[in-house]
């Protein structure tokens, strides 16, 4: 689809509440994240509703999530499980995982978990993973809108795979629909004004790729999920790879 107006891509997201869950079988420990993240909240003016559980079993996976903190080792259906099936409904909740038990971490990986706090580490990091979180969740809302035909059309800044410039014309690769794509006029240089900020990476004069699909990055291969293999520019590729290694600094997932 092509658009037939210049200069209508942008980038914008909508505020709305923001819905956090707590879950863990120990009440003071829920009772404790409930109180920090609402006074966090209340500093950054960040309208939110709090869902608190001691019960794993009484959580409504289909009620929206944007943030979850989840005890791992519950009795019942553990915090592992929980991620589980909240993430087969909600895959871009951001889960932090906050428990006394390091050697669960591996088992975040299943499960895309964001952060892993020790129980031990509450009082000092929880408000610094809190916002680290909130970071990530606006970055999942954020969306471009482009003008086809006169109809407004918002897609996600997550499901961009990458934008390919044919010389007027910005062609945009989807993740999901069998890699559909979108074809507007627009400059490459305003795009990657716009969308540097949001994980995305000009790595030659055609392309604007979303680092977080890039699976390979070798000297003269960037291979992205789907294996759609691009070429870096060969001028630019140390300061293209220094980039791409901060930024997976960054944001990959971790144990603290």
């Amino acid at each position: 689809m092509l658009c037939s107006e210049s200069g209508l891509a942008h980038v914008r997201w909508r505020e709305k509440q923001m819905n956090i869950l707590i879950c863990d079988d120990n009440e003071n420990a829920v009772n404790t994240i409930t109180t920090m993240l609402q006074t966090r909240c209340q500093e950054k003016c960040i309208s939110a509703k709090l869902y608190s559980y001691t019960q794993p079993e009484c959580v409504n996976v289909l009620e929206i999530i944007d943030i979850a903190f989840l005890d791992i080792d519950m009795p019942g259906m553990n915090g592992i499980t929980l991620a589980k099936n909240l993430r087969l409904v909600q895959p871009r909740a951001v889960i932090i995982f906050v428990t006394n038990f390091i050697q669960y971490a591996p088992e975040g990986y299943e499960v895309k978990a964001f952060r892993y706090l020790l129980k031990s580490d509450i009082s000092i990091r929880l408000v610094e993973f809190f916002d680290l979180a909130v970071q990530e969740m606006l970055k999942c809302r954020k969306v471009v809108t482009i003008k086809i035909n006169a109809e407004s059309i918002d897609i996600p800044i997550h499901d961009i795979l990458y934008l390919e410039s044919e010389g007027r014309i910005i062609v945009m690769h989807l993740v999901h629909n069998g890699h559909a794509t979108y074809r507007f006029y627009e400059s490459m240089t305003n795009m990657e004004k716009r969308m540097e900020m949001l994980g995305f990476l000009r790595i030659q004069k055609s392309y604007l790729v979303n680092m977080e699909y890039i699976e390979i990055f070798q000297h003269n291969r960037i291979q992205l999920a789907g294996g759609i293999v691009l070429t870096p520019s060969e001028k630019n590729r140390a300061e293209l790879k220094k980039k791409y290694l901060l930024w997976r600094g960054e944001n990959k997932w971790s144990i603290c």
